[in-house]
């Protein structure tokens, strides 16, 4: 099992717990809050349904319809129930989760 599938696998597994039934995740990433020295990190999962932001067992369910706009620069914010950090190796999963969005909402911007 390479790199990714094994991410992957790890996101799921830290997200089961908090998903609906029949619930589907979309993607997943990394995610940080604090400074350069003291930074938390945190998984953002992205569904069908939600974006959950999960840390060491917990869990805080937020909208589908945030859309995260085109990744920049080392780090891309985004705003959740607070500010998050994204590093550039999640750059795709980034453009990933808004390009789920659109297509549910059929295709428009």
């Amino acid at each position: 099992m390479g790199y990714q599938e094994r991410r992957v696998k790890l996101f799921g597994e830290q997200a089961a717990p908090h998903l609906e039934p029949g619930e589907q995740i979309q993607t997943a990433f990394i995610a940080v809050t604090g400074g350069w020295i003291f930074t938390v990190p945190w998984t953002v999962v992205v569904t069908d349904r939600a974006i959950l932001v999960v840390r060491g067992g917990q869990a805080v369910r937020g909208p589908r319809d945030v859309a995260f706009d085109e990744p920049k620069g080392l780090y891309h914010r985004i705003r959740l129930d607070r500010e998050y950090k994204v590093h550039r190796q999640f750059y795709k999963e980034v453009v990933a989760a808004d390009a789920a969005l659109r297509e549910m909402r059929g295709g428009g911007r």
